[in-house]
């Protein structure tokens, strides 16, 4: 950061910090990403039936995709693949209910086939979605980026609260751990300076998982039960198999995902002072398809961008893609040392709660920003289009079972959060009042190439 104006220099993405700080800010963004990282497996592998030791096979082999992708994704390959930003990539709820139908219906290795055929439709249409950028001027992208982070609030409250599975579930005590959590990071970021403002988010959960464990609110079983090593085999639970319906359903939610993806590439972009234009929508989409061709082939699952991470990035100021990089390496390390890994499964659920409503609403601010570019004073267009946007959004999201009566297909692409009705109701509001701007952009694009060949 400048240290008279505060401004974001351009050069803080390519930034290398000494060792043990990217270790800690590394370890900051596995903590905050980790009981998303763990539960997905754990909800596929009990709604399909398998064993403890399948699912622990399952969780070992998506800390390790996870670390794959994350560091495909933050370093690149060439000018192929590769947002080079600092996100972090895992496995998106999204998926649950879909591999949970596939599974049961089909079986273990319909699953992954139908995860193989979606990276490589996502690696091919990644091209064809990046024409698609002129659509999402910032009075879009801001609005979707805002229902990105608040519709992941209730998430958070849940965790605060001890989570739906807790016998005690919204008692005082996961409360007011939650809020020593916020405290504790409001309190880093107020009176820290530097290295340790950074790893506020961090510090918060140390300190709240010590107070947890001298409560005797936390089991150690599961660091006891964990083996030491455990190595990733590709097909080691069953070999791909491919069947039309399971292909296309996954290939349907992928699509979701590019759209939530897209929106988290625009937030990323405004935190770290970086235009995104359709190649980087392009890199990154690609990244994001080898990413869930490795999950097919590594029994895990598709991967997307994660959101809560970008949250955490414009919370602590730590730009750089290095430090995400190193938190990748981490996830690998973890994949392959189960010990190791569920040590990170003893903060309590109201912990991390607390950290995450910090972080979520920090992603919802960030989209607020962005809105701050579009004209909602003059342009009456631009504020029916924010207001439509995240009101649709958010009360999709809000509301359970909205989709549950509607045909599968309905059910797959809007059912599972508001983000997507968002993202189509934003583009078609757009389109309504401002389409004679969005052609003439198009335009200016083309003139931009032309000029660009011609050089």
């Amino acid at each position: 950061m400048d240290s008279k104006n505060g401004s974001i220099h351009k050069d803080d993405v390519e930034k290398i910090l000494p060792y043990h700080q990217m270790s800690l800010l590394g370890l900051q963004h596995v903590l905050a990403m980790y009981s998303s990282a763990v539960a997905i497996p754990l909800i596929i592998g009990g709604g399909i039936g398998l064993t403890q030791e399948q699912i622990a096979l399952l969780i070992a082999a998506d800390l390790f995709t996870c670390g794959i992708a994350t560091i495909l994704q933050c370093f690149g390959v060439s000018s192929l693949l590769g947002l080079k930003l600092p996100v972090l990539l895992g496995c998106s709820f999204t998926v649950i209910a879909p591999l949970i139908s596939i599974g049961n219906a089909y079986g273990l290795g319909a699953i992954y086939g139908s995860i193989i055929v979606a990276g490589i439709f996502i690696f091919l249409f990644a091209p064809v979605f990046g024409k698609m950028l002129r659509l999402f001027p910032p009075v879009v992208t801001g609005s979707i980026v805002a229902v990105i982070g608040f519709s992941l609030i209730p998430i958070a409250i849940n965790y605060a609260a001890g989570g739906y599975e807790a016998k005690d579930w919204g008692t005082s005590i996961h409360y007011l751990m939650a809020g020593f959590v916020i405290m504790v990071i409001l309190i880093a970021n107020r009176y820290f300076k530097g290295f340790f403002q950074a790893i506020s988010v961090l510090i918060g959960l140390v300190s709240g998982t010590v107070i947890a464990a001298a409560l005797g609110m936390i089991n150690f079983s599961s660091v006891s039960n964990a083996s030491w090593v455990s190595m990733i085999k590709p097909f080691a639970l069953d070999t791909p198999k491919f069947f039309l319906y399971p292909c296309i359903m996954m290939i349907i939610v992928c699509l979701v995902n590019m759209v939530e993806s897209t929106g988290v590439f625009f937030a990323i972009g405004e935190i770290c002072d970086r235009d995104i234009k359709e190649s980087d929508i392009v890199k990154g989409l690609r990244a994001e398809g080898v990413s869930t061709l490795l999950g097919g082939i590594l029994n895990s699952y598709p991967y997307t961008t994660y959101s809560e991470n970008v949250g955490l990035v414009s919370l602590t100021g730590v730009k750089s893609r290095f430090v995400v990089g190193v938190a990748g390496i981490f996830l690998l390390l973890l994949g392959v040392l189960p010990k190791f890994a569920a040590l990170a499964l003893t903060i309590p659920t109201d912990v991390l709660g607390g950290a995450m409503i910090v972080m979520f609403a920090m992603v919802g601010a960030a989209g607020i920003r962005m809105l701050q570019k579009a004209d909602l004073h003059q342009n009456n267009g631009n504020l029916l289009t924010v207001t439509l946007t995240i009101g649709v959004g958010m009360g999709v999201g809000i509301v359970p079972g909205l989709f549950d009566k509607s045909p599968e297909l309905i059910k797959v692409l809007f059912g599972s959060n508001g983000i997507v009705c968002a993202t189509v109701v934003g583009v078609l509001v757009n389109l309504l009042f401002n389409y004679k701007d969005i052609f003439n952009l198009k335009n200016k694009l083309v003139e931009e190439d032309v000029g660009q060949i011609a050089e």
